[in-house]
């Protein structure tokens, strides 16, 4: 806990101790909703272990991931709709095991009042993760379908240059749609850049999917 979340292990803030000593590990499986659309807030989430992703719904249908959370993470949207009492407005959906810390809402919001270190460590993530979320909303906007799924290609390959996604979301990834994203990765293909397999992508040649992103 320490190592993920260094500026709250302070022995001597009583407030971050109740915060603690009130809080509960939680753990959920694969694929589980970590919240729903139109839910209660009513926790402030810090991930220990796991992803969660946190998608919405378009009135079109499609499925568009706002953002990630990955270990030593807080959940901007959860602590959004803390501080403004609203209800969800999206979904988070766990991509691995999940280990998770929850804390009650009355309890954060009284180490919000009372713990200068608190206060600092949730609006300086908040802030993290906000600029985070509209950097994603600019790329989605001014940067070709192909460079994004170039880019998304090198963040989500492993140490093995594999990635196991489907198309469906890899356009999830990036708020295009399947065919879109099947037509480029057909391309990459055809150049050499990557190899595909149902469910699964190589790449192949990572230099010129990163040459590809810049030029």
């Amino acid at each position: 806990m320490a190592r993920l979340f260094p500026s709250l292990d302070i022995d001597t803030d009583p407030a971050i101790k109740t915060l603690f000593n009130s809080s509960k590990v939680i753990q959920l499986e694969i694929n589980e909703k970590a919240f729903i659309p139109g839910a209660s807030c009513n926790h402030y989430l810090l991930l220990i272990k796991g992803h969660l992703r946190v998608q919405i719904l378009t009135d079109s249908g499609r499925q568009v991931v706002l953002y990630h959370v990955n270990p030593g993470d807080d959940c901007v949207l959860t602590t959004s709709c803390l501080f403004a009492g609203n209800r969800y407005p999206a979904e988070g959906i766990t991509e691995s095991r999940v280990t998770a810390v929850v804390i009650p809402a009355n309890i954060f919001h009284k180490a919000i009042e009372q713990s200068l270190a608190f206060r600092q460590f949730v609006f300086s993530t908040f802030s993290k993760r906000l600029t985070d979320v509209i950097t994603r909303i600019e790329l989605s906007y001014s940067t070709s379908v192909e460079k994004q799924l170039a880019q998304k290609l090198l963040t989500f390959e492993d140490s093995d240059h594999i990635i196991n996604m489907t198309h469906q979301q890899l356009a999830c990834e990036i708020g295009s749609v399947r065919e879109v994203v099947s037509r480029q990765l057909k391309k990459f293909e055809n150049k050499g850049w990557i190899k595909m397999s149902r469910g699964r992508i190589e790449v192949s040649n990572p230099q010129m999917l990163s040459h590809h992103i810049i030029s």
